[in-house]
């Protein structure tokens, strides 16, 4: 075998070599990136659902006061 072709050789085994690594190296970064999307989007639903939560509560406490303030007599002292 020539030196010529055993460079060739070499350099197309490191290349493919290096593509290979690359690829698996991307895919494992999307699925990080994938997964840790998935993470912040069930932190996302989680706050909107307590927001929702806080603002049934806010509606509730309102109303309660409504009632109070309906049955009870309130006067300004002056």
């Amino acid at each position: 075998m020539s030196t010529k072709a055993k460079m060739t050789l070499g350099i197309t085994t490191l290349l493919t070599v290096a593509t290979v690594y690359g690829v698996h190296y991307q895919q494992m970064s999307e699925k990080e990136t994938m997964r840790l999307g998935i993470v912040k989007d069930e932190e996302r639903v989680a706050k909107k659902k307590r927001q929702d939560d806080n603002v049934l509560e806010l509606a509730v406490q309102q109303e309660l006061q409504r009632k109070m303030l309906e049955e009870q007599t309130v006067r300004k002292q002056e």
